[in-house]
């Protein structure tokens, strides 16, 4: 707790010598009372810190989130080294407004799995948050980077070389949770980012601060951790590619099995209408013999008695011009009141014949009689008639 910390042991324990104190020009006293207050503050930092976290969660592309609050001893080394750089908004700074100067009170930090991925949070982000206005947000990179400007375009953001090869976008929230307004830093960055900078962050600070060869290793592992975001975002690429070409496969396979069912339901169709015409044909070779049957049998009367119904002779008539229709009509035809198709002929024979015996059209005259015996020849008259 910072009440019970002495000022030798805050500098000491934070690498600040006596040159850096002097120069930031701040009392011990005012840096104690920041920290008590802020200590106050914690819980409901927390609470914002994780619900802000849990909204982050659901943006597109996010893979993972983290969240801080700044342990209070950092803070106050913060406040001592911007002060000593003479950073001007720390230079006013005290216990009434360090939580509107310091902006990553709460720390925010969105892991995603591909580096084009960062386009869809940044979208989600300035959607749905309130950055502060007065600077854009920050491109940190590592020397020799080429950052592209589909992804990072510098109208949008600014960029900055990172001196211990940071890669990663940094946001600054505004929030105001209760009655004071405070802001919260969302870095956003890849899982082989995150992997390589927390390793940095737990060797180089405190117990290798200083040792060159660490400091080598750690570069080779910064470009390491580069190429794999490279490879990851390579494979990527590879598996969409995979994925079209399989789609583009498949789809293929499916227009082939709808042109063969095509092709088997036409050529189903096509037997179908030759069968119909078929029976069609059948149809009217049938009603041909009824015809012929009746006109055989008017004749055989005629013979016999001379004299047959002019109405049932009408009626053949009519039903010799029926059958020709029949046989020369694609389309169908009416008969009486009726609609009759030729192409369905055999399903509607019954109802045909139906239809015209009826009208007993199909029936002789009934002063023909016995039309099944053979008619008798006429007498030859006598040479002295």
């Amino acid at each position: 707790m910072i009440d019970n910390l002495s000022l030798e042991a805050f500098l000491l324990r934070n690498r600040i010598d006596q040159d850096m104190w002097d120069a930031a020009s701040i009392e011990w006293e005012t840096l104690t009372a920041i920290s008590l207050d802020y200590q106050r503050q914690g819980p409901q930092l927390k609470e914002y810190a994780a619900m802000l976290a849990r909204v982050v969660q659901q943006y597109n592309g996010v893979h993972s989130v983290r969240w801080r609050i700044k342990d209070s001893e950092h803070m106050l080394e913060k406040i001592v080294r911007k002060r000593a750089a003479k950073s001007e908004k720390y230079l006013t700074i005290n216990v009434e407004n360090y939580y509107s100067i310091i902006t990553d009170l709460i720390g925010i930090r969105a892991l995603h799995l591909f580096k084009n991925e960062a386009l869809a949070i940044d979208a989600s982000i300035r959607e749905n948050q309130l950055l502060i206005k007065s600077e854009q947000p920050l491109v940190y990179t590592r020397k020799g980077d080429t950052v592209p400007e589909d992804l990072f375009p510098k109208e949008r953001f600014d960029h900055q070389e990172h001196p211990a090869g940071y890669r990663s976008v940094h946001y600054i929230i505004q929030a105001q949770p209760q009655k004071r307004q405070v802001y919260a830093e969302l870095q956003v960055r890849t899982i082989f980012e995150e992997g390589w900078s927390e390793i940095d962050h737990q060797v180089r600070y405190p117990n290798f601060n200083s040792d060159k060869m660490v400091d080598i290793f750690l570069a080779i592992f910064n470009r390491l951790a580069g190429q794999a975001d490279e490879m990851g975002s390579f494979v990527q690429a590879l598996a969409q590619v995979s994925t079209s070409t399989q789609s583009e496969l498949t789809a293929a396979h499916d227009e082939k099995r709808k042109s063969l069912e095509a092709m088997d339901a036409l050529v189903a169709e096509l037997e179908q209408k030759t069968e119909q015409h078929a029976q069609a044909q059948t149809s009217v070779t049938k009603l041909k013999n009824e015809l012929s049957r009746m006109r055989s049998a008017a004749e055989i009367a005629e013979l016999r008695t001379g004299t047959f119904s002019s109405d049932w002779y009408e009626k053949i008539k009519q039903t010799a011009e029926v059958a020709s229709k029949i046989a020369s009509s694609n389309g169908g035809i009416t008969i009486g009141s009726a609609f009759f198709n030729p192409n369905k002929a055999l399903e509607s024979l019954e109802s045909l014949s139906t239809f015209f015996n009826s009208d007993n059209i199909f029936s002789p005259p009934v002063q023909v009689d016995n039309l099944s015996q053979p008619p008798k020849a006429p007498k030859k008259k006598k040479a002295d008639d």
